[in-house]
């Protein structure tokens, strides 16, 4: 099971991040990843009062400090962005960073901030829909032709277009209607928050859609993001983020639960008291070397 590092996007300073990312890179993780919200609730919210950097800014940025790693968004909220510029945005950053994107998206959860976008709530799921297909539509072709709902295009010039013609784009989300649009649109699922029981279920609904849909699954991504730190004994965290502390060895077994189901890549996203630093000192020396 491949292992990624969520970036300390949130409240930290561009030598945080910075250095997270080189350390990461060279401590063989497969991925660094960031999230997206544009604006929160300021109280009262299910999601915590939270200031965050904006994620393409935020990978274009860590693309010049790294080679290798790849990055990874978790994930963008498609509505919120016209899919063109989108599309744009994303295929620029592939170019400069040779290749390493990996595009996590979603339609979105938070009312309150479609409200406050001006972005329809309720046709969120129809506008990630088209814009996944026009965002294929325009990094296969140098003059893309697309005619949906909400984007007519012909006779118009794209590009940069991404480095290999395409960029993977994992689906994420955790109802039916997001495992459909993965199986149906994506070439991953991007899953987050959920106990192994949990994606158990979700990874049986994707076999059960590709088998209606006749959808190979060769090749098919299946990531999940973990919410986890260190504590003396076992502690459920209950709220927006639920994770997991736990001493190591408990921590082990219980990311290893999830490979064993068929998660590919794993996103840890740091939780606690603990810096990132001192976190990432632990799970390198205490937790990665058992993991399967």
């Amino acid at each position: 099971m491949k292992i990624g590092i969520h970036l300390p996007q949130i409240g930290g300073s561009a030598s945080d991040i910075a250095r997270i990312a080189i350390r990461a890179e060279q401590s063989g993780y497969e991925t660094i990843w960031v999230s997206d919200h544009l604006l929160v609730p300021a109280s009262s919210g299910r999601l915590p009062a939270i200031e965050i950097m904006e994620p393409v800014a935020t990978l274009a940025y860590v693309a010049a400090l790294t080679s290798r790693i790849k990055l990874a968004t978790s994930v963008i909220v498609v509505p919120y962005r016209n899919a063109i510029h989108l599309a744009k945005e994303l295929a620029t950053l592939d170019c400069l960073s040779s290749g390493r994107i990996i595009a996590g998206v979603a339609s979105g959860w938070l009312e309150a901030e479609f409200s406050a976008l001006g972005v329809s709530f309720e046709r969120r799921g129809a506008y990630t829909d088209e814009a996944i297909s026009l965002m294929r539509a325009m990094w296969s072709a140098d003059v893309p032709e697309y005619h949906g709902e909400f984007f007519n295009l012909s006779g118009m010039r794209f590009g940069p277009r991404p480095q290999a013609g395409n960029i993977p784009i994992w689906v994420g989300g955790i109802s039916r209607r997001a495992i459909r649009r993965a199986v149906e649109l994506g070439d991953g699922w991007h899953g987050t928050r959920m106990k192994p029981e949990q994606l158990a279920d979700r990874i049986t609904w994707i076999r059960e859609i590709a088998a209606r849909r006749n959808r190979d699954l060769a090749g098919f991504a299946i990531s999940h993001r973990v919410y986890v730190g260190f504590a003396p004994r076992w502690t459920e965290t209950g709220g927006y983020v639920e994770g997991i502390l736990a001493p190591p060895a408990e921590l082990t077994d219980y990311l290893n639960r999830f490979a064993a189901l068929g998660v590919q890549e794993l996103l840890v996203t740091p939780i606690g008291g603990d810096s990132i630093d001192n976190f990432l000192d632990r799970f390198d020396s205490e937790v990665r070397p058992g993991l399967a």
